[in-house]
């Protein structure tokens, strides 16, 4: 692209982006609990632009707070703003902008669990990784965390929770990038140091403790590159193709601890970029998922007290034995809600094995007399429909510790997600009360748990 929009383009950083969203991506086919077949691609869309959005922000607000670095280093001063090719407020609102459309796309486009983990990527890369890099070298380490969190974007959107399996993509990628940037540190350390940036080489300039993390890192790479196999993420494929891609980089890193020189850097920083996408690919192609209907088995509901609608004394434990829905509620709300309750009414009708438990957001409202009247007017069957409340505090833990949906302290700022938990207390499906196809995954996953 040429023209006065190309400098707005490169502020985006689009040869990172693309990484980025690939990474996102992989999350989100992890995510899926069916493979292939269960992909939505309306969210997957959402995901990826607002993802892209985000990192393209995130990459516009970085170059705009590190012009004056950016301008003594060789490798960075050819960027629009050390150039001055627009002004720095531009660059400034641009970045901004890109951000909030990123945000609120993924907080519209898919849920707010994605939404809130872009915004802490988008914080922890501008507010602590980049300021760090001019006070201490472990500034690489903490910038780790927000670059390897896009699977965990991806398996979110998909998913509406993390699982062991979003983990170990973010564990995999945050590995990875040690190697990559020190290769890039030991290469630019000489710009580095003009920039007053501390990174490790330039810190230790004999470059003995930076090949010494490169060859152990990717040493260290090897077996939690192997942890998609234990979890059934993937099979003998992988299993091969991970030892073999990982053998290959330790191989470059070998030479960086060996001969501490640009061409050996350079080797690291050629082998890490064909690494991850191979790996991804052989992720991929070796994944046990298929299209055949598997549902997946996230964690165990805990024990938990709470008081029901007819002020009755409540056990989760009672609920053992029992397939059974949950979703959380405000009486008040206008929104979410009377389509959450709306959908429960429809399952209630549709299937009279699967009992349904609707949690209160809000105890200090919702007492007991109100949630009995709640029940009524939606035609809940008692015996079968259970309106929970109770001390805020174990309401709260609930829904953050039990189920994982995080804060909802509004009608208008809470999770519009159902819950599946099958007989023996173990949580199984996640649903967004506004996709079309809602009810009738909720139903094909409520037989398929009662067929057992």
């Amino acid at each position: 692209m040429k023209g006065p929009l190309k400098p707005y383009l490169d502020l985006t950083k689009p040869r990172i982006t693309w990484l980025i969203l690939m990474s996102t991506g992989i999350g989100y086919f992890f995510g899926l609990p069916d493979g292939w077949a269960g992909i939505d691609f309306l969210v997957l869309l959402h995901t990826l632009i607002g993802t892209g959005l985000l990192a393209s922000g995130t990459a516009a607000l970085n170059q705009w707070y590190e012009r004056d670095a950016d301008a003594k280093m060789n490798r960075t001063k050819a960027r629009p703003l050390p150039l001055g090719l627009m002004p720095s407020a531009n660059a400034f609102w641009f970045g901004v902008a890109l951000s909030i459309a990123g945000f609120v796309d993924l907080a519209w486009g898919v849920n707010w669990l994605t939404a809130m983990l872009g915004f802490l990527t988008l914080v922890s890369y501008l507010f602590l990784y980049t300021p760090l890099k001019r006070v201490t070298p472990h500034s690489t380490t903490i910038g780790a965390i927000p670059g390897a969190m896009p699977p965990l974007i991806g398996f979110a959107a998909a998913a509406g929770t993390l699982t062991a399996a979003a983990w170990v993509l973010f564990a995999i990628l945050f590995l990875w990038q040690f190697p990559h940037f020190y290769a890039i540190a030991w290469m630019y350390r000489e710009d580095y140091a003009r920039a007053g940036i501390r990174m490790l080489p330039v810190v230790e300039p004999d470059g003995e403790s930076t090949a010494r993390r490169i060859f152990w890192l990717t040493v260290l790479l090897i077996p939690v590159s192997l942890l998609p196999v234990a979890l059934s993420m993937a099979g003998k494929i992988y299993l091969a193709a991970a030892v073999l891609l990982g053998v290959w980089f330790l191989r470059a890193g070998f030479r960086v601890r060996k001969d501490r020189n640009g061409k050996a850097a350079r080797s690291v920083l050629l082998a890490s970029v064909a690494y991850l996408p191979l790996l991804y690919i052989a992720m991929l192609g070796g994944c046990v998922k298929s299209g055949a209907r598997e549902l997946p088995d996230y964690y165990g509901v805990p024990e938990f007290q709470l008081t029901t609608q007819d002020s009755a004394g409540f056990n989760s434990l009672s609920m053992k034995g029992k397939v059974w829905v949950a979703d959380f509620v405000f009486t008040t709300c206008t929104t979410f809600c009377p389509r959450m309750t709306a959908l429960f009414e429809r399952i209630q009708a549709a299937d009279a094995n699967v009992a349904l438990v609707s949690f209160t957001v809000d105890p200090d409202t919702d007492t007991p007399e109100l949630l009995n009247a709640y029940a009524r007017n939606n035609r809940a069957d008692p015996a079968r429909w259970t309106f929970l409340t109770g001390p805020r505090d174990t309401l709260k833990s609930v829904r953050q510790e039990t189920f994982k949906l995080g804060e909802m302290e509004t009608p208008l700022m809470h999770s519009n997600r159902m819950v599946l938990v099958d007989r023996d207390m173990r949580i199984r499906g996640f649903y967004d009360s506004t996709d079309a196809d809602a009810f009738e995954r909720i139903m094909a996953d409520v037989r398929m748990l009662q067929a057992r």
